[in-house]
C-alpha cells in the first residue's frame, strides 16, 4: 500500500501530500529490507522538489553506496533539490566528481528525465567527464545487469546542442557494449537506438 501510494503521488505530482509522504519516509527509513517503498519513496520527494528532505537525500548520496537502488535515486533526487533550476547542472558535476556508480547513474538520469538545459561550458565538462563513465572501477566486473549510465546523459542531448554532442553520441555508438550472462560483449541496442534519436535531435523516453 505505502508503494502504490508512493508512486501515485509521484504519477499525479500531489504536492499537498508531501510532508505526509516524509513523514512516512521517516519512519521507513528505519526499516532496511523495506528498500523498494524507501526508493520509490525518495525518487517522489526529489519530484515533488520537497526541500526539506535534502539532507536526509544527502547523506544517502554520501554513503556512496554502489549497485544501490536507494542511492540511485536520491542522486536523481539530490540534483533535483538543489539545482536552482533546469539550467543549472553544478550539482550534476559535483556528483560525478566523487560518486559510485549509482551516484553517477542518478545523477546523469536527473538530466534526461527532467531535459535539464545546462550551459555551455556545464555541458561540455559532463561530457567530458562521462566519456567513458561506463568503465567505472564499481562496473568493471560487474557490467551484467547494469545500466551503462551513459544512456541518460545520451538522452538528454537531444536537447542540447549537436555541435557539443555529436562526438560524444557518436563514441557511444562506437563503445555501446554490454556484458552477457557467460561474460561475452554484446551490444547495447538500446543506448545505440538512444544515441541515434538524439543526434535527430528527438528525445527518448527511458
Amino acid at each position: 500500500d505505502r508503494l502504490s501510494a508512493t508512486k501515485r503521488i509521484s504519477k499525479e505530482n500531489i504536492l499537498a501530500l508531501a510532508d505526509e509522504l516524509f513523514a512516512a519516509y521517516t519512519k521507513e527509513k528505519q526499516d532496511k529490507r523495506t528498500w523498494e517503498p524507501q526508493s520509490e519513496m525518495v525518487k517522489a520527494l526529489g519530484l515533488l522538489d520537497y526541500k526539506p528532505a535534502l539532507a536526509d537525500i544527502e547523506r544517502i548520496v554520501k554513503d556512496n553506496i554502489p549497485h544501490d537502488m536507494i542511492t540511485i535515486n536520491a542522486a536523481t533526487a539530490f540534483v533535483q533539490l538543489k539545482r536552482k533550476n533546469i539550467h543549472d547542472a553544478q550539482p550534476v558535476l559535483e556528483l560525478l566528481n566523487f560518486g559510485s556508480t549509482s551516484v553517477i547513474c542518478g545523477a546523469l538520469k536527473a538530466l534526461a528525465v527532467d531535459k535539464m538545459l545546462p550551459p555551455k561550458n556545464e555541458i561540455e565538462e559532463i561530457l567530458k567527464t562521462s566519456w567513458d563513465i561506463n568503465k567505472h572501477k564499481d562496473r568493471i566486473g560487474h557490467e551484467f545487469g547494469l545500466t551503462d549510465p551513459r544512456i541518460y546523459l545520451a538522452a538528454a542531448c537531444a536537447g542540447w546542442d549537436l555541435a557539443l554532442t555529436a562526438d560524444f553520441l557518436n563514441h557511444c555508438i562506437d563503445t555501446a557494449f554490454n556484458i552477457s550472462r557467460f561474460d561475452k560483449p554484446i551490444e547495447n541496442v538500446h543506448l545505440v537506438e538512444v544515441c541515434k534519436k538524439s543526434l535527430k535531435g528527438k528525445y527518448s523516453n527511458l
